[in-house]
Order: structure tokens, then sequence, then C-alpha cells
């Protein structure tokens, strides 16, 4: 009753099953329909991968080129030397650039070429191909050099080398700047109470997000990317584009399942309880608008889902998991089999460390018994040793009163990896697996950062509706910030460098960013972009 759900499941030639339930405009008692337009978020950066390879094939880029050759005045910071930043690196997440600025990414505020001058603010957080960790801004990177290379508007070149030979209707706009006669067709925001909204993320940066489509419209994607560019008798792309594409060229023996990005395109982001090849595709989410594409390329099988409320995600991971299972059993294919861990007995000596993860710190420790536990949120739970070095937490009962995030632990598998010279610790959920955290790095918390410590609120009014406030703090000897955004707490386990600035600790999305500190008629703190000013007591 809070929204509109639309899913598809596709093959390498048609739309096989379709369901389109509630209400695209519950005001106006619209409901959803395959005419429906949806906001696809990310889902943006797959057409912005082939928008990057349509200009490979006609000779006017190479993936191995530095971006900086059509973005001549690009600058980032760097505290580990001057490095290149590859197109390919851009593609694949690798490149070392933050995730996101959220001054560029409110409607209304910037063009959003002003991301370029905004990148030499920050630093770069790893070295190329180093780590995995997702940036929505290298893909407007790549939206800015294909409007650089074209001569063309991004939106204008996509029409033309996409859009318009696969008979495809797409927008690029906030909802309030769609075309009229479309208005009615396009589904509102809703957030978890389904109250109307206007999505605050809905910002009009092309080759990241702002991008209104069908689920029939992505669909044509998916049938181009399974026939290996070709759609009904028309070839798009060589066949050798597409391979490269679905590649995930790297090394290490974890690559294929923790640094999941190839050329545009997910590995391994979800698992059928059946056996098959491995998917590719892609999510994307705003606040309210949020969107599923996954495909086999073997099986040339698919599923799409769109929703636009703000708690949908659960819900639409289910719709899609349950189309497919029902499509792979009615089509024969084996069942898995369940792959239970054996408990086994070892010396524990080896997992003694600890981490710095989504969790908080989290330490493997010995109690008086030689029994491996885990220190977490100030609890110490009892933990089970498993095959090839994977560990399960036991949890204490009742479960409702411990914290979230250890409750978590509990649906969770670990282990503890060297990975591109890092020590991690990885997560395995649902056979989807993840990095956890790095080892624990100290925080070296000093005067000035003890001083700024308090309530912090958002300085730009603007962005006081999605960031309101924050609070600076130290417990047990942590340094946190504590970020209220999009309804949502996320905290931030901080490594001091100096008076002025502080690292994201951890490894991956959101990580090793910088956070700034300055003390000018008061104590402001800047992280991703948001500047907040203390609070007076």
């Amino acid at each position: 009753n809070k929204g509109a759900i639309s899913a598809v499941l596709f093959n390498e030639e048609s739309i096989l099953y379709e369901i389109h339930d509630g209400m695209a405009d519950r005001e106006n008692s619209i409901p959803a329909s395959p005419d429906s337009l949806y906001m696809i978020a990310s889902n943006t950066k797959v057409l912005t991968a082939l928008g990057i390879l349509r200009l490979w094939e006609d000779r006017k880029l190479d993936p191995s080129d530095d971006i900086r050759k059509y973005i001549p005045e690009l600058s980032i910071r760097s505290r580990m030397g001057e490095h290149p930043l590859i197109i390919e690196d851009l593609l694949m997440h690798r490149s070392g650039l933050v995730c996101d600025l959220y001054q560029y990414m409110v409607p209304d505020r910037y063009t959003y070429t002003d991301i370029v001058a905004g990148l030499s603010e920050t630093y770069r957080t790893a070295l190329p191909k180093e780590m995995y960790s997702y940036s929505n801004l290298g893909y407007t990177l790549l939206g800015i050099a294909i409007e650089r290379i074209s001569g063309m508007r991004y939106e204008n070149f996509m029409r033309k080398v996409l859009f318009r030979p696969l008979d495809m209707e797409v927008y690029f706009a906030i909802e309030k700047e769609l075309p009229e006669e479309v208005q009615g067709r396009a589904a509102k925001s809703y957030d978890r109470k389904g109250k109307r909204q206007y999505d605050p993320l809905g910002c009009c940066i092309p080759a990241g997000s702002c991008t209104y489509m069908t689920v029939h419209d992505l669909a044509k994607i998916g049938r181009l990317l399974m026939n290996q560019g070709k759609y009904g008798r028309k070839r798009l792309y060589k066949k050798k584009t597409i391979e490269w594409m679905k590649q995930l060229p790297l090394n290490d023996e974890y690559d294929a399942y923790l640094a999941c990005a190839g050329h545009g395109l997910l590995h391994h982001q979800l698992f059928t309880d059946y056996v098959t090849g491995a998917f590719l595709g892609h999510g994307g989410n705003t606040v309210y608008h949020h969107s599923l594409f996954d495909f086999l390329p073997q099986e040339k099988i698919g599923c799409i889902v769109f929703s636009n409320y703000e708690n949908a995600p659960p819900l639409i991971e289910k719709v899609q998991k349950a189309l497919l299972n029902e499509y792979l059993r009615q089509s024969g294919f084996e069942k898995k089999k369940k792959n239970r861990r054996k408990k086994i007995s070892t010396d524990i000596s080896c997992y003694i460390k600890k981490y710095d993860t989504d969790f908080g710190p989290l330490s493997f420790c010995s109690d008086d018994e030689d029994n491996l536990t885990v220190q977490v949120s100030g609890l110490t739970l009892q933990a089970k040793t498993l095959e090839d070095g994977w560990i399960r937490c036991i949890l204490p009962k009742p479960l409702k009163k411990l914290p979230a995030d250890v409750r978590e632990l509990g649906r969770i598998y670990l282990k503890q990896i060297v990975y591109c010279g890092h020590q991690l610790l990885i997560a395995e959920e649902d056979g989807v697996q993840y990095i956890a955290g790095c080892r624990y790095s100290d925080p070296e918390i000093n005067d000035a950062w003890l001083e700024a410590a308090g309530e912090y609120r958002t300085c730009d009014e603007t962005l006081q509706a999605i960031f309101p406030s924050a609070k600076l703090a130290v417990q047990d000897g942590e340094l946190k910030l504590i970020t209220l955004g999009f309804g949502e707490e996320m905290t931030y386990y901080l490594q001091v460098l100096n008076d002025s600035e502080a690292i994201v600790k951890g490894y991956g999305r959101n990580c090793r960013h910088t956070v700034t500190l300055k003390k000018e008629g008061g104590f402001f703190i800047t992280c991703d972009g948001v500047t907040g000013k203390k609070k007076d007591l």
C-alpha cells in the first residue's frame, strides 16, 4: 500500500512474464503498468559503460587512457604520489576516487561539471587497482569524457548511439523536470510510511543517476548484452566488445567475489537456489526509487524489478529471486545442495587479531578455556571454527536485546584473508561475499579532535533536510563520527592524521575518505562534501 513494483522476466528474444502491482501515483489513483517510468539510479552506469565502449569501437578513446587526456583540468590530491586515472579503473571502481560529494548531488545547485573542481579538494583513497571502492563520481567523469570526445551532450549522444536504435524511451531529468506529457506515467516517490516525497538525490548528474525508463526498455539492454551486441537484426556492438564488457580481469583468488565490478557490470551479486552460471547486472538506489537488473549470460535469462518507495529493497530482492527460482525450477535446472560447513577443532592462535569493521572494532580472542571468542560493541560472543578458515559467531539469547549490528553477525560467516597485500576480514551472507573490515589501526586521537567532540548541525540549509546533524565522539578509545542522513545513522571510525585531517577507517566503499576539521569562529567538520558546525553548549 506504499507504492508500486514492476518486474519482468525476459530472455534473449522477449518478455516471458511480468508483474505490475500497487500504485505508481497514489494521489491520482494511477496503478503500476508496463508504461510506468521509474528512476533507475545507478543502473544508468550500465548505459554509460556502453557509451564508453561505443567511443572505443569508433577509436576515439582507449580504456587504458588516463581520463585527464580528455579532462585536463582534473586534479586529485594524493598522499601516495601521482598516478594516472585510467578509464578502465573508473569503469571498475578501482581508481581510488571518493564515492560521493553530496553538495553536488542536490537538484538545482550546480551543473554536474562542477564536480571536477570539487574533486580537487579530495584525496585519493587507494592506489590504482588496489581497492574496489564504488564511486558515483568516477562515472560522472566518464559522462563528462563522453561529452568532451563526442562534442554532444551526454543524453543526446546516448540517444543517438543506443536508445534510438533500440527504440527506447529514456528521460534524463529529475521528476519535476520530466516532460508534461509523461508526468502522468512517472512513478512518484513515497517514504516508508507511504507519504508523498520528492527524491532529494534525484539530481541531474548524467552518467550516474536521474534516468527514467520502463522495465521493458531496460530489458532491451539485457537482450543486447545476451546477444553479444545484436538486437534483432541490428548489430550495435562487436561481439568481442561485449565479451570484454562481461569480463572481470583480476588476478587475486578472491577478486571474482570481492572486487565484483567489471566494465559497467557487477558480478556475483545474486545467487538462486539452482545450479547456474554467474549472474551479471547492476542495481540502483536513490532514497525512494530502487531497481535490480540481473541476467545469466549462458542461460540467457534475466529479471528486472523497479520500485518507488523507500523501504522496498528487501521486497524487490525477494520478488526477483522468486521469479528466477520458479523459472529455473520449471526449466529443469538442478537444485543446489545446501553447503553446510563442518565445525573443526584447530589451533586458534592464528585467528587472534583485531579488525576495523562495519560493526566497529572487532577482536578475535581466546577465553580461559582456549575457545575462540569475538569481542564487538562491548559484548563477548562465542565463535566456532569451520572448514576452509571460516568462523561463525554464536549469539546468546534473547536476541532482541542485542544491538542490530551484532544480531547481523549471527547471520553471516567470517574469514580472515590477505588480499592485495592487506589483511582483511570478509563476510558471506546468502552466498554473497564482501569485505567486512581490515586490520585494526590505532585512532591516534590528539587534543584538537578531542576538543572538537560534540554535536554538529549541517551548515547548508539545502542539505539540512537530508543530513540534518552529526556527532563527533570518543568512546572506548575510538573516535567516531556519527552522521544522520536519509533517516539513518551512519558511524565512521576515524584515524587522525593531524589537527585538521582524519581518515575513515576500513576498506572499500566510503572508507579511507578524508574528514577535515577547521576552527574558525567555531569548529567545522566536513565529510563527503557535507559541512557541519559544532553546536554551542
